[in-house]
């Protein structure tokens, strides 16, 4: 067995985002590292659980080219809307979660390690 699967990696994972107009969209991850995990669950037992979630989104949601989408200081401009559908789909890519049966995440659409520019 290879413990490769283990370790963070430039694997871009697809996931359909599902919208509250009932429109769709692919939306593009990494597996997050054990220190982003740790960072959000840490806020969230914190007294001010503020950005937690919008941190993790920002350290696992990448473009279609496996480039960061949102830096860490940006994650704060997410809406509510954001965070509530995105949320789910960054711990579903990045393997604490499985897919959902309510729209969100509902199945992984592919995954691809091609990771030129």
């Amino acid at each position: 067995m290879s413990y490769d699967r283990f370790l963070v990696s430039d694997e871009i994972i697809t996931l359909q985002a599902k919208f509250s107009d009932g429109t769709e969209a692919d939306t593009y991850w990494k597996k997050c590292a054990h220190v982003d995990f740790e960072r959000w669950r840490q806020a969230e037992n914190s007294d001010d659980p503020v950005r937690g979630k919008q941190q993790f989104i920002a350290a696992c949601l990448v473009n279609q080219d496996g480039s960061r989408a949102i830096s860490d200081k940006d994650s704060i401009k997410l809406t509510a809307e954001g965070v509530s559908i995105l949320f789910p789909l960054a711990l579903q890519a990045s393997g604490i979660t499985k897919p959902v049966g309510n729209g969100l995440g509902e199945a992984a659409q592919s995954t691809s390690s091609d990771t030129s520019p």
